[in-house]
């Protein structure tokens, strides 16, 4: 199937709520604050600073301890992007105003909003508890990029964020999350058109936990792919099929639903989420965490695209990750070619971005496209040893395991050991496993080698290899080394 032109539907507003129950439990959509503001004035819980040193003063701690917290940094936000700090404390970017050079953030206790404004940039701002009475951090805004999308702040932490803080018993808001003893429940809220879709998710946790358990050491098209999240994407699928089938939408819309349902999450690095730089997750790990950042989302988006039976592929730029949807040649935008297809460039990280629409930091730069088929096997082998010495012999003892890190089942999975020796596909000695295995996703075989052996004195090195009826060989080997 490929992308078509989407015809323009005229609608009412509307709201549509679907639920997609996987355990047991309940959640709420979080709101932005009511409070009214402008440029430059006063809104509860942040109030401008005309010196970013005036916030040391009055606090109650003694210096050295201010300066153990109060050390600026900096980091770019994307619209939606969140910034978490200690004591539960958070802070989100609403909207990214480049014409008027300001922000809308919203201020956060707890995963619930307590206030919310707007930030000039070349503006400090402190920030205060949900007491509106010690200074927890400050803000400076320094920019806003040309893509009008990403937000540039210098932030420092001040000591009074760690003292505690009545409850906030203001306004009830919503929030997208509520954790439950054994399940986390989320809402998810976005506009296609002039129409707000939501749907309503329950995980559960230990599930989640099984996934952090999994390799990241796979192909990004396996994320993709990945059998355990079949169910789920395909539930998404359906549903935002109905749902666009109930307010009146073509068939020809339901990728652009899908689209901005995804955009719609908010970015989330995978340094303030996971510990890591790079982490691609499973789609189900993106929804669980209500976001991801470019990878993440591609993936997600590629999945439901692909179980809704269109082309895709993955779009690797450096640094940046998209995906491509193959479209009709009278689709408008920009595309790169594959083996004489055209996959249209969607960008997932903001919303706003329509079909063929680069952001103009990514437009130009070499790309590498990775088309998506159907789930196959990838075999990722790993060895340990050691040799011992006997007379005019070393004996070596080997411990191999492989994994199926592919997205399909490996049939008749066959491994082979073997001491290489310095000259091209000759060996000292080997062992083949007499018994095939089938091996599913994420299964893992050991197989132990005992007393294969090369004279004292001469080089090798261990070679181990693995390969199945419908898996391609994987070969993995040490640094050579004399017996």
């Amino acid at each position: 199937m490929i992308l078509q032109k989407k015809r323009p539907v005229v609608l009412a507003m509307m709201i549509m709520v679907f639920a997609f129950i996987l355990s047991s439990g309940c959640l709420i959509e979080e709101t932005p604050g009511d409070n009214p503001y402008g440029e430059g004035e006063i809104v509860n819980g942040y109030e401008g600073a005309s010196d970013p040193e005036d916030v040391l003063e009055g606090n109650g701690f003694d210096k050295e301890y201010q300066d153990i917290y109060s050390f600026p940094y900096t980091v770019s936000l994307k619209r939606t992007g969140i910034l978490e700090f200690e004591n539960n404390y958070s802070l989100k970017v609403l909207d990214v105003d480049k014409e008027n050079e300001r922000v809308t953030i919203s201020f956060r206790k707890n995963g619930y909003e307590y206030a919310s404004g707007t930030m000039l940039v070349g503006s400090a701002y402190n920030i205060k508890d949900t007491n509106d009475l010690n200074v927890i951090y400050t803000i400076y805004v320094d920019g806003i990029l040309d893509n009008s999308f990403v937000v540039n702040l210098t932030y420092t932490v001040e000591p009074g964020i760690i003292l505690e803080a009545d409850p906030y018993e203001g306004k009830a808001r919503e929030t997208d999350l509520r954790i439950n003893e054994d399940t986390i429940e989320r809402i998810y809220r976005w506009d296609y058109e002039s129409t707000e879709f939501t749907v309503e998710y329950e995980y559960n946790i230990e599930a989640y936990d099984s996934y952090s358990e999994r390799s990241r050491n796979r192909e990004y098209t396996h994320f993709v792919n990945d059998p355990y999240d079949d169910e789920l994407i395909s539930m998404i699928a359906s549903q935002l099929s109905e749902l666009a089938e109930e307010g009146g939408y073509s068939r020809d819309d339901i990728p652009y639903i899908a689209m901005t349902f995804v955009q719609s999450l908010p970015y989330v690095s995978d340094s303030a989420s996971a510990g890591y730089d790079e982490y691609p997750r499973f789609p189900f790990e993106t929804l669980y965490h209500g976001g991801g950042d470019c990878e993440d989302s591609s993936i997600l988006l590629a999945s439901l695209l692909y179980d809704m039976g269109y082309g895709v592929a993955l779009i690797e730029l450096p640094g940046h990750m998209a995906v491509g949807v193959k479209g009709s040649s009278d689709l408008q935008g920009s595309y790169y070619e594959y083996s004489g297809v055209r996959y249209y460039y969607l960008e997932t990280t903001n919303s706003g971005w329509d079909v063929g629409v680069i952001p103009d930091e990514y437009a130009g730069l070499e790309a590498t496209v990775v088309p998506v088929f159907e789930g196959y096997p990838e075999l990722m082998p790993e060895f340990s040893g050691k040799g011992q010495s006997i007379g005019q012999v070393t004996y070596v003892d080997l411990e191999i395991e492989v994994v199926n890190v592919g997205s399909g089942d490996a049939e008749d999975v066959v491994i082979y050991a073997t001491l290489e020796t310095t000259t091209d596909g000759m060996v000292w000695d080997d062992m083949e496993t007499d018994t095939n295995i089938d091996l599913a996703v994420d299964e893992a075989l050991t197989y132990t080698v005992y007393d294969l052996h090369v004279p004292a004195g001469e080089k090798y090195r261990v070679g181990i290899w693995a390969w199945g009826q419908n898996a391609d060989p994987a070969y993995v080997y040490s640094d050579w080394t004399t017996a």
